[in-house]
């Protein structure tokens, strides 16, 4: 079951594609499926992150992202940022979704915890 900001993603997603997510049964909504050749979107650290696990189990994933910078991220997953052109990155989250890459959940965790020291 989703949680009520997953959600609101998963329904941006579908209003803007007037339903046609269908056919991307390979499209996870706010959780992680670790199996090849799917892709999606999830929470950790109250962030968002989204994902692409090629066909030989090779995980990539993508962010933080905050606000509706996770639904233009999903867009660009789906290979359909021309229908979300309002939720267009700022520079900042351009510069996270061109530098931030990651392949464990580890990565994320040791990423955050920086993050939060500098604070």
């Amino acid at each position: 079951m989703l949680n009520e900001k997953a959600e609101k993603i998963k329904n941006v997603l579908f209003e803007k594609t007037e339903q046609n997510l269908e056919k991307y049964r390979d499209f996870h909504f706010g959780e992680f499926i670790e199996k090849p050749n799917q892709c999606g979107y999830f929470e950790r650290n109250g962030n968002w992150y989204t994902y692409v696990i090629d066909e030989r189990n090779f995980c990539t994933f993508t962010g933080p992202f905050n606000g509706s910078a996770i639904i233009y991220a999903c867009s660009k997953v789906l290979h359909i940022s021309k229908l979300f052109k309002e939720y267009k990155f700022t520079e900042q989250e351009l510069e996270i979704y061109i530098n931030n890459s990651f392949h464990s959940f580890g990565e994320i965790d040791k990423k955050s915890e920086r993050h939060f020291d500098c604070k």
